[in-house]
């Protein structure tokens, strides 16, 4: 379930102008789902997929979002971006929250 929600993710960016540049990038102490850039801004996404009908990014405990914060500093991005994505039977919805943290 996670790849398809990368998947996802990415598509959805790159349709809104971020360009990705890895996916599962290792990072000293960790990975991060999605690195991109958008504009001259290098940015680090944490990506959450569910299958229920709570919001995926409800799923992101603070103590993630501080690992991912740390991931992020390590590798000079300038902004962390969540984005959850929510898994039907026959949809999906996309909730991208830039600059999250």
């Amino acid at each position: 379930m996670g790849v398809a929600g990368e998947t996802l993710a990415a598509w959805f960016l790159t349709e809104h102008g971020v360009a990705v540049l890895g996916r599962n990038v290792k990072v000293d102490g960790g990975e991060v789902d999605l690195l991109a850039i958008d504009g001259h801004s290098r940015v680090v996404i944490e990506v959450r997929t569910r299958t229920n009908a709570e919001d995926p990014i409800d799923a992101v405990g603070h103590g993630k979002r501080r690992q991912v914060a740390t991931l992020g500093r390590r590798i000079g991005a300038s902004r962390i971006d969540l984005v959850g994505i929510g898994l039907g039977r026959r949809h999906f919805d996309v909730h991208w929250v830039p600059d999250a943290l």
